[in-house]
């Protein structure tokens, strides 16, 4: 019964953790991270060396960046980024401030500061098309705030924007985890049920 249980779980496991890690091997994929409490808020981007080149070669030829110092290559990364960024917090308009970046050759770190956060939260309005021109781009949006956790993806699909209602995410996730164990316990007792039809010996 044990390891039949655990062979549930683990094709359970097997199926909520494979699109994360499908994204997290796409080179063309991007980031972004918000933490944010009564102090201040910050926003970390993790992004593809990659992606960004191909972007910005959209607007600019290769020789013009190939020329630019790394000061200004970077300045031109933070305008774009900036530029393709939006989040509403109950309706009021957040603005990237100060911030920080660091160039790799297969990833690009930034961070920003953010407002902090010193009211209740009710809704998020998030928009990120950056990188849309590359195709197929993907952006996974996560936050912390409140005592809350969770993400969206930002795709072609939904026009890389996610409205996210925080008013009853508590009750929501004690929802979703109340189905889930159900489920689970519904996929144990039918594979036992059908284990224990098959021992029985025929007359």
């Amino acid at each position: 019964m044990n390891k039949l249980f655990f062979r549930v779980l683990l094709g359970g496991l097997i199926l909520v953790v494979s699109p994360t890690l499908t994204l997290a091997h796409n080179p063309l994929s991007a980031r972004y991270h918000w933490q944010a409490g009564e102090q201040g808020s910050l926003l970390t981007i993790n992004l593809s060396q990659d992606g960004i080149n191909l972007a910005l070669l959209q607007t600019h030829e290769q020789e013009e960046l190939e020329r630019l110092s790394q000061q200004v290559f970077e300045e031109l990364i933070v305008d774009y980024l900036k530029a393709n960024f939006s989040l509403k917090v109950n309706e009021q308009q957040m603005t990237l401030q100060k911030g920080g970046i660091k160039l790799g050759s297969h990833q690009t770190d930034l961070k920003f500061v953010l407002p902090a956060i010193t009211q209740p939260l009710v809704n998020l309005d998030i928009a990120i098309p950056a990188f849309q021109e590359n195709g197929n781009h993907q952006t996974i949006f996560s936050y912390a705030v409140g005592g809350r956790t969770d993400r969206v993806i930002l795709s072609e699909y939904n026009d890389y924007k996610a409205s996210i209602s925080l008013q009853d995410s508590t009750s929501g996730n004690r929802y979703l985890g109340a189905v889930t164990l159900g489920v689970v316990g519904l996929m144990i007792a039918f594979l036992l049920k059908a284990r224990w039809k098959l021992s029985i010996p025929t007359a």
